[in-house]
């Protein structure tokens, strides 16, 4: 057995499977972009292990993923917190979406089997995470959705040939216009997810799962994973990896107008978390 931890995110490694676990319970494991760095040298960790069979991803406490940290949000183009600056250049948006994307595709295209097992939250970049991954396994009480789609993207995401393909086209418009959360069994009826379990048996699910595949012999399972990236290929969802970078990075450039909400303007002047509280509050629905 091998295990490694590196700040939020842990690596281990045993009976076939490696497991990446986030370790930010405190903060429903929102990834910062040092997790996903870390999450990306796990990845070809595991990859380059000829044991390992399968690449489980899991989190401790109640959540799965709070999506990307919020705190985070804008300061990787360069945005300068007082609002005063320069704004970023397009090739500094384009730049770091284009390294972004290709973490979810370095995911997508992973040479071993993924697997996620979701509970509590899977939003945002954490949903992206699964969207990626070959395997999903939620429990009840898993909590689904695009919500950041509601900061000004309405349809400019990462994975949305993926969403398309999975859900159908007005269904995928739905989800990421809108932003709803998603019940479990909502999600497995979009394609987000393979199976639903009850509280407290979402290890154990993933475990059966696992087993069936590490008895697989590894080169049929290569071939079946190489069989499926040429089949995105064949349906042209390999383009999103380009379109997705490219329209992030425009629709993070929108102007937003006096009477509309502007996520980054309310982090500023009021932080992180009433910021999110305001956006959540200008969309609900008014009969609630």
């Amino acid at each position: 057995m091998f295990s490694q931890t590196s700040k939020e995110v842990s690596y281990s490694a045993t009976n076939g499977r490696a497991y990446i676990t986030f370790e930010r319970p405190e903060k429903r494991n929102a990834l910062t972009y040092e997790m996903f760095n870390q999450m990306m040298a796990y990845i070809r960790q595991a990859e380059e292990d000829d044991d390992v069979r399968i690449i489980i991803f899991r989190a401790e406490g109640d959540h799965f993923s709070a999506g990307h940290d919020l705190s985070q949000v804008g300061k990787e183009y360069g945005f300068d917190p007082s609002g005063k600056g320069r704004r970023p250049s397009q090739r500094a948006r384009l730049h770091w979406d284009k390294h972004h994307i290709e973490q979810f595709r370095n995911i997508c295209f992973c040479v071993k089997p993924t697997l996620g097992l979701i509970k509590g939250y899977c939003v945002g970049a954490g949903l992206h995470l699964i969207e990626a991954c070959d395997f999903a396994i939620a429990d009840e009480t898993a909590k689904i959705g695009h919500p950041e789609q509601k900061m000004g993207l309405a349809g400019a995401a990462y994975m949305t040939t993926w969403n398309i393909v999975a859900s159908g086209p007005k269904k995928a418009r739905e989800i990421l216009m809108l932003g709803d959360i998603l019940t479990p069994a909502a999600a497995m009826d979009a394609g987000f997810v393979n199976k639903v379990v009850p509280r407290g048996e979402l290890d154990s699910a993933g475990e059966e799962w696992a087993e069936k595949i590490v008895r697989l012999p590894r080169d049929a399972v290569a071939f079946g994973k190489a069989a499926f990236h040429l089949a995105y290929d064949s349906l042209g969802m390999n383009t999103q990896f380009v379109q997705g970078y490219v329209m992030h990075a425009l629709s993070t450039n929108i102007r937003f107008e006096e009477d509309e909400m502007n996520f980054m303007r309310e982090k500023r002047d009021k932080g992180v978390a009433a910021a999110a509280k305001d956006r959540e509050d200008r969309y609900k629905n008014p009969s609630e």
